[in-house]
């Protein structure tokens, strides 16, 4: 059977263009950012496939249903924003005190921090009114002190003193990202090494 060329192929045929593939982080990142945009009821799966330009045929080729597209969309967010970060910091030749410095900084890294800013703001507005988003943002907490308050204690704090001061740099943390147009870059930088210095100093009298 002869194979038909580019030349006599019809002409629909050769103008066509070749299929959309998208991956199931195609459809989480779409998800996201309808997510920060607007807001968790806004992420059907019908408004995605339309903004894709793609049928919902590719959406159930990925995800059992939409609730199973949120659950993904929360274990990334939760992969990328804590577990990785630890494991990073984790394979560094960082002295405790160096890795808590380093976090401390996370959300002075330009648009990478804004963006993630964004979508931690929009999951815990989320987290208020779905069972399985604050069970994530739980989780997400929970790792995050309690991976704080261990590179306090190797620093030298009690394990008590080390729970409060991981407790004062995870606020320091929220607050620089979600109050991120309060201060300059100058300003901001001042209360970063303020805060530094704060948090790896002992309390007066002890």
């Amino acid at each position: 059977m002869e194979v038909p060329s580019e030349k006599t192929m019809p002409e629909s045929a050769r103008r066509a263009k070749p299929k959309r593939v998208l991956s199931p982080d195609d459809w989480i990142d779409a998800a996201t950012d309808m997510l920060i945009s607007k807001s968790i009821d806004a992420v059907r799966v019908e408004s995605l496939s339309r903004d894709l330009g793609i049928t919902v045929g590719s959406f159930y080729y990925h995800f059992k249903d939409r609730n199973d597209l949120l659950s993904k969309l929360l274990k990334r967010w939760h992969e990328r924003t804590t577990a990785h970060v630890v494991r990073v910091f984790e394979e560094q030749v960082f002295t405790a005190e160096e890795a808590l410095g380093e976090i401390l900084a996370l959300p002075f890294h330009g648009l990478t921090a804004r963006r993630a800013a964004m979508i931690e703001f929009a999951i815990r507005a989320w987290a208020r009114r779905d069972e399985m988003a604050r069970q994530a943002v739980r989780e997400v907490d929970e790792q995050r002190l309690a991976y704080y308050a261990l590179g306090f204690q190797e620093v030298g704090f009690s394990k008590s003193e080390a729970s409060s001061r991981a407790f004062l740099l995870y606020s320091f943390q929220l607050s620089q990202s979600f109050l991120w147009e309060v201060n300059d870059d100058k300003t901001r930088k001042r209360q970063l090494h303020f805060t530094k210095e704060l948090l790896l100093s002992p309390l007066r009298g002890k």
